[in-house]
């Protein structure tokens, strides 16, 4: 009789533990909750989201011929680009592959309605685009301002005696070069894009990519100055080989 009184017991207080446990940790019995998706693409990807433990948690699947280069989505005010053109480890979301993704999402109160996912628009790498053609064009155009800097920083690596020079004076080049005017990046869109129409006025998002391709570049040039001075030229060499790379993908 008492063996049972002491089974009954302990089977009463791992329910109440766990009903405890439960009221305190609520994420314990959570299950994902799904999203409302929108495209505004013709539908040649597959596009799924869920919310758990206060994420936004989403999976793209590509059935386009082409790999996808660039995917942008919005949920709620927030703007997400993702593009594979700067990735050195993943190129792109391959045909009939499926990448997931997450994103933080705050949300105000467990009965707060949760935001639809829209995805805006894919670029390919066929140079084609699915989706909202004016955010297409916007990931084009930072692409093109990085484009013309990583062309700069080659054409300056080009000059003869470049890699023998002191790592500082490297960076006094390069920065005055990253550095040339809105006249010149003119110039170089215009090498670039022989057989575009442009106007002469240099888009935001292409000026912000003008911005991001310096910062880049500059940030890279601070490592190369904390290496022995033996390796520095050998990093230079690596340095190029890899904006060669990126220039041929963007």
């Amino acid at each position: 009789m008492l063996r049972r009184f002491l089974a009954a017991v302990g089977t009463l207080s791992l329910l109440l533990v766990f009903t405890y446990t439960v009221l305190l940790n609520p994420s314990v019995s959570a299950s994902p909750q799904e999203l409302v998706v929108k495209s505004q693409t013709k539908g040649d990807e597959v596009l799924k989201a869920d919310f758990l433990d206060d994420r936004i948690r989403m999976r793209l699947t590509n059935n386009h011929k082409a790999t996808i280069t660039a995917f942008v989505i919005r949920f709620d005010d927030t703007t997400v680009i993702a593009d594979f053109a700067y990735s050195e480890v993943h190129f792109g979301i391959e045909p009939g592959e499926t990448i997931e993704e997450s994103y933080p999402f705050a949300r105000s109160s467990s009965d707060a309605e949760l935001p639809t996912l829209h995805l805006l628009t894919v670029l390919l790498k066929d140079g084609t685009a699915d989706g909202n053609s004016k955010v297409a064009q916007q990931v084009r155009d930072e692409r093109l301002g990085e484009k013309i800097q990583l062309h700069r920083i080659l054409k300056a690596f080009e000059k003869e005696g470049f890699l023998r020079k002191d790592i500082k004076a490297v960076k006094a080049d390069v920065k005055a070069a990253l550095e040339a005017g809105e006249y010149e990046a003119r110039i170089v869109r215009k090498e670039l894009l022989p057989s575009s129409s442009m106007d002469d006025n240099l888009s935001e998002d292409l000026k912000m990519g003008l911005h991001w391709g310096r910062e880049k570049m500059l940030r890279k040039f601070e490592t190369l100055e904390q290496l022995p001075t033996e390796r520095q030229e050998q990093g230079l060499i690596e340095l190029k080989g890899r904006a060669q790379k990126l220039l041929s993908k963007l």
